[in-house]
């Protein structure tokens, strides 16, 4: 799998974490905060966490 492609991946997981977000602030409910944190929160993190891996990944392949 190409840099790119595992970037695009992280970038669209990240963007459904921000979509998600985005609709858990247009209710005003205070389960709205629960939403916001327990899943638009670890979504976000998995696609940085998928970012961060896939820079190391090419950094340790260019050692080689």
């Amino acid at each position: 799998m190409t840099i790119e492609t595992k970037l695009r991946r992280a970038s669209l997981i990240i963007a459904l974490g921000l979509f998600l977000q985005f609709l858990s602030l247009l209710p005003l409910h205070p389960l709205a905060f629960i939403l916001f944190v327990g899943i638009g929160v670890p979504i976000m993190a998995v696609g940085v966490i998928l970012f961060l891996l896939s820079l190391l990944s090419v950094a340790s392949d260019a050692e080689r």
